[in-house]
């Protein structure tokens, strides 16, 4: 068990001037909290998100941090490079728009690329499935959380764009033993043949899913990018505003503020569990921790999990959930 304090402390010093990160669904919460880490230690942070009012928000955090990170250069005799803070607008729910952003993203990046993509979009499953976004988009719930990461990831890392590492904030490890139905991997099948459980009752199941399925995307992605850190991590319990953005009742969004306040969850800021995805991706001292060419996956005190699903063991299962979430790209291209 590794104190958060502890990882607080070794990111300190940790320079990343020049260097870059992309990080979706950072205009809140633990997405806006990664993004002004990175920006604090002097890259450049682009944020991907759908609110522009809220990206302005963080935009003006970001610019704040490398105004702090330029002035501890100046301290230091050292020199700070340019910050190049930029939002890209996507809806994420929708299949053109994952790769459309991610088309502008990899044009912007040029030559020199990304360093680091981190994706922290979607939130807790809540039992409903919400509608496509669009006729090549699964599910919506499942777009966001599960699909738009594996796009985002696929296409830059197919344009050689990131450099890195990649970073998903979710639920590793978490996936179960029940065999996947790779052709409903957003229950929209379930939900018309009447056999999936309706409201908090398939909680679980959808949980379950995206678990196996981040877990065998992660996989895939370092076996195919083995000069790449790739990631998926627990976050533990955060205070954001997750509980009311997927429609929990009220009464459990104010038990989660309240919790916030007198310290019993993690808070989405730098200081607190942003500090982690930080620290294994961009902290050196993390190398002897993340392995190459394998997911890693770690809780909030960097304890590692073993992906207990055999969804995720079996390669063959592995290839035949890549397969089924290239062929939403396919459909929205043709």
């Amino acid at each position: 068990m590794v104190m958060l304090s502890t990882v607080t402390k070794a990111n300190e010093s940790v320079d990343c001037t020049g260097q870059r990160a992309v990080v979706a669904g950072a205009t809140q919460g633990i997405g806006a909290g990664v993004a002004l880490r990175f920006a604090l230690a002097g890259a450049s942070v682009w944020i991907v998100g759908r609110s522009e009012e809220r990206a302005n928000g963080v935009l003006e955090k970001l610019r704040m941090a490398s105004a702090e990170a330029h002035r501890r250069k100046s301290a230091s005799g050292k020199s700070q490079a340019p910050d190049d803070h930029t939002f890209f607008q996507a809806d994420l729910s929708k299949t053109e728009e994952v790769q459309r952003v991610a088309g502008a993203i990899a044009d912007k990046a040029g030559e020199g690329g990304v360093d680091w993509l981190v994706m922290t979009q979607g939130g807790p499953p809540t039992g409903v499935l919400k509608p496509k976004a669009s006729p090549a988009s699964p599910e919506g719930g499942f777009a966001v959380g599960v699909f738009s990461r594996f796009g985002l990831a696929y296409i830059l890392t197919q344009r050689n764009v990131v450099t890195k590492g990649i970073c998903n904030v979710s639920a590793p490890a978490q996936g179960g033993k029940k065999p996947l139905d790779v052709d409903d991997l957003d229950l929209t099948k379930a939900k018309a043949r009447g056999d999936l459980f309706g409201g908090w009752l398939s909680i679980p199941t959808q949980g379950m899913i995206g678990s196996s399925v981040l877990d065998s995307v992660t996989q895939t992605l370092a076996e195919r990018n083995p000069n790449l850190v790739v990631s998926h991590l627990f976050p533990g319990i955060n205070g954001t505003d997750a509980v009311s953005n997927q429609g929990f009742p009220s009464i459990l969004a104010w038990g989660s503020k309240l919790a916030t306040s007198l310290g019993l969850l993690y808070k989405p800021e730098p200081g607190s569990y942003p500090e982690v995805p930080f620290y294994l991706h961009a902290n050196p001292e993390a190398n002897s921790r993340v392995r190459k060419g394998e997911a890693n996956l770690f809780g909030p005190t960097l304890k590692r999990y073993e992906p207990i699903s055999p969804n995720v063991q079996d390669p063959a299962v592995r290839a035949k959930v890549w397969s089924k979430l290239e062929s939403y790209l396919e459909a929205a291209g043709s």
